[in-house]
């Protein structure tokens, strides 16, 4: 189970409309994060009922990365909105807590949705209902715990649980130490003094024109020269956190997520590169004129070992090409509309 924290006072006490669309971008976010390793078999108001044939400490990674991933969203929300009504201004207070148990269970459909059944379930939800202490942590059970490693178990506090069903040998992690460590994250920039790649590029436009044919997916997929982009809006619709995945071809994909942003003067991207991994890539735009923009990039990278150089010379080879290329098609599709607007 995963259940958000803080829910309940967080619905009643601020605008419905805010607090319901924040609420069901947290929940999309947590299935999306499972990413198929965790079926979701119910949505239960704030929390999500799953079940997967992996019992392994592998469980654990999944969880904690999702704890990561929901705070990074948290944050995101609050940098990203200027709303000031309660929801927009609150959202931090909210939390997320996991309960993992191992055992049976049967399947069936009511109104043709899926319904899991047996005690196990039944034990599942009463340990969401519990007295660990603070709202947020990993709740598992002996037969969850049994086949994970001793250096693992030993992160767990014992916590036995006391129910009408009988007492629940359970144990949980505190996920606060997580927590604490994406607030305090700051969005990343590329310093260009210390990028491995710094360039400058001149359009033919405003500063938000330019932003513009930056971020707009459709305009992407055209001067990428990609069959299909898929745009993952960000928090709360904006563009921190948001995701550019661009289809190559069949089984080839880049994805391009969007960290920090100041539009239209400013625009940091993570990308996943052949050769060396994570790319950072920053773009700084400056009008000079009424008509012109220039665009500084810093683009960076960490490689070590012996192949550290060979490796770093073909990365920035190809990412002069593509992004010579990209600048090009860029300047040419501005004065393309600019003429069509005449």
């Amino acid at each position: 189970m995963a259940d958000i924290s803080g829910y309940t006072a967080f619905v009643g006490g601020t605008e419905q409309e805010h607090s319901q669309e924040i609420v069901a971008e947290l929940m999309d976010g947590i299935s999306r994060s499972f990413g198929g390793k965790l079926t979701i078999d119910q949505v239960e108001g704030d929390a999500l009922c799953c079940t997967t044939l992996r019992t392994d400490v592998g469980v654990t990674d999944w969880l904690r990365e999702t704890f990561r991933l929901f705070h990074g969203r948290l944050r995101d929300i609050r940098t990203a909105t200027t709303c000031p009504c309660r929801a927009c201004a609150t959202v931090q207070n909210l939390g997320l807590k996991f309960v993992v148990h191992r055992g049976t269970f049967s399947r069936y459909e009511v109104a043709g949705r899926a319904q899991l059944h047996g005690n196990d379930v039944n034990l599942v939800h009463r340990l969401l209902k519990n007295t660990v202490p603070g709202h947020e942590y990993l709740l598992a059970t002996a037969p969850a715990l049994a086949s994970w490693p001793d250096s693992i178990k030993s992160e767990f506090v014992p916590a036995p649980q006391r129910y009408d069903l009988g007492e629940v040998d359970a144990s949980y992690l505190d996920l606060r130490p997580i927590r604490e460590t994406v607030w305090r994250e700051v969005a990343p920039t590329v310093n260009p003094a210390t990028a491995k790649i710094r360039s400058t590029a001149r359009y033919p436009g405003t500063p938000e024109e330019v932003f513009r044919h930056f971020t707009d997916p459709k305009l992407r997929q055209i001067w990428m020269g990609v069959p299909r982009v898929d745009f993952q809006p960000g928090a709360r619709g904006s563009l921190v956190g948001a995701e550019y995945h661009c289809i190559h071809g069949p089984g080839q994909k880049t994805v391009f997520k969007v960290l920090g942003c100041k539009a239209p003067t400013e625009i940091t991207m993570q990308i996943e590169f052949p050769f060396v991994g994570t790319v950072w890539r920053t773009d700084r735009a400056e009008a000079e004129g009424p008509s012109t923009t220039r665009v500084d990039t810093a683009i960076s990278w960490k490689t070590s070992g012996i192949k550290a150089p060979v490796l770093d010379f073909m990365a920035a080879r190809m990412l002069r090409r593509y992004g010579a290329q990209y600048d090009k098609r860029v300047a040419e599709m501005i004065q393309e509309n600019a003429r069509a607007s005449v």
